[in-house]
């Protein structure tokens, strides 16, 4: 059989072995099954952070099924599907705005169109066809004719989970932005700009300034989008693992008291992981000013109140692009902070980083390194590659990766880096690189003052 012929062939052995895989890891689980789709109970693995024999195998799952669809189609199919993904957001966003997985949590078994309808002033018949589709994705199902139910992924986009907040960012004013993107590109000004102020974004809002600008509260419109983009950034880090830090990176081996800042946190989603796995550790927790009195007075209180009640955890406001963070931590950690800038104000950050460090401090930069999608040698390679015939990077398997860099693109001008763009930026701002941890989806990118 020809390299051509075969190339099926390896692929469909790929997803058979990566599914046996899946099926075996979750046969050791409490529940030993594969849940269905219509499966309304949560797994027990639905919380757990993936091993990373799951995550690759899920992984190559994703990415052969794809590439396998991608080679037996013609290309002119593959293509015009590809085209018309257009609708999947806005049909996401209808669901989110009128609250219909709340709306259908009350009646498991499935309602109507018309009682939908009803209950969220929309022509039944138009939101029938925005639901078929969806459900025709996975997102909901249709159990008879026009009636429709939840199902696992749907969910998901209940306004109490914290991925809704994330879903109404990338459905709402994420998908505006990319629409005019080609519009940015094409202006001898702003298309070669890496200002923070020249984004896709700020070309379909028409504000003059940064995103999180408008996030704290420029107008009431931008303080409410930039309080639910807090709160989705918790169902950021729990869909794509960033909790893999907390015991991928060894806290534990830190002294009693050893100081961790989290410089950028937000409400402090990995902070409130911190302070429940490791209560030796003295957490600081500095972002903007409405995003600390989010944390403080709203969402440490209900999650982690231990850790007010024990003077665990500092809450303390910063502009880091004028001032230092607290100083002298043992640890600076950076959960997707540096891809939300350009170079210029990522060596700011980090210079104020520097000036607050002691001797013995470590920075740690929790972002995605981006892996290219060429094969090369295996000692060339920061990666472990994929196996052929699969991309090195796993295609679709790892996507994400690349749908937020020009999610950075679009929003911020800022961008997801290689391991050599982190390198050159710690070396700009005067931190020298210590280690790359690999902690499950995303990297850690480890550093000290440099000599």
């Amino acid at each position: 059989m020809s390299p051509r012929n075969g190339q099926v062939s390896a692929l469909v052995a790929l997803i058979t072995n990566a599914a046996k895989t899946v099926e075996a890891h979750y046969a050791k689980s409490s529940k030993p099954y594969v849940p269905s789709l219509d499966d309304l109970t949560p797994h027990p693995l639905d919380s757990e952070i993936s091993s990373p024999e799951l995550r690759e195998a899920i992984q190559t799952l994703e990415g052969a099924c794809a590439q396998l669809c991608a080679t037996v189609a013609r290309p002119n199919h593959t293509v015009l599907n590809k085209l018309m993904q257009i609708y999947e957001p806005g049909c996401l966003h209808v669901a989110i705005t009128f609250k219909i997985p709340d709306i259908l949590l009350e009646q498991p078994e499935g309602l109507h169109i018309s009682e939908i309808g009803r209950k969220t002033g929309v022509d039944e018949e138009k939101l029938g066809r925005i639901l078929r589709l969806l459900a025709s994705r996975h997102l909901f199902r249709e159990v008879k004719p026009d009636i429709f139910a939840n199902n696992r992924l749907s969910l998901q986009l209940l306004s109490t989970n914290p991925l809704n907040g994330l879903a109404f960012h990338f459905t709402d004013e994420n998908n505006k932005a990319v629409t005019v993107l080609p519009d940015v590109l094409a202006n001898p000004e702003w298309g070669s700009s890496h200002s923070a102020a020249h984004s896709a974004w700020n070309k379909s809002t028409g504000y003059p300034e940064p995103l999180f600008n408008w996030f704290e509260g420029a107008t009431p419109e931008g303080a409410n989008q930039g309080a639910r983009f807090g709160l989705g950034m918790i169902g950021w880090g729990n869909a794509i693992e960033a909790g893999g830090v907390v015991t991928g990176f060894p806290w534990k081996e830190l002294p009693p008291g050893s100081t961790v800042c989290d410089v950028g946190g937000g409400v402090g989603n990995i902070s409130m992981q911190l302070a429940k796995a490791y209560p030796q550790l003295q957490l600081k927790l500095q972002d903007t000013h409405d995003r600390i009195m989010q944390a403080q007075t709203e969402v440490w209180p209900k999650e982690v109140p231990e850790a007010i009640a024990e003077q665990r955890i500092e809450f303390k406001a910063i502009d880091f692009f004028t001032e230092p963070p607290i100083k002298g931590c043992d640890i600076y950690y950076l959960k997707n902070i540096v891809h939300d800038w350009p170079t210029n104000e990522c060596i700011k950050i980090l210079s104020g980083v520097r000036h607050a460090m002691k001797p013995t401090s470590r920075v740690l930069i929790q972002e995605y390194v981006l892996q290219r999608a060429n094969r090369v040698a295996e000692n060339e390679s920061a990666f472990i590659q994929a196996p052929e015939p699969l991309l090195p990077n796993y295609g679709v398997g790892r996507i994400r990766q690349y749908n937020l860099d020009l999610d950075m693109m679009v929003m911020l001008n800022g961008k997801e880096r290689t391991l050599e763009e982190f390198l050159k930026l710690g070396e700009e701002s005067g931190l020298s690189f210590v280690k790359l941890w690999e902690v499950g989806e995303l990297g850690v990118v480890e550093f000290r003052l440099s000599a």
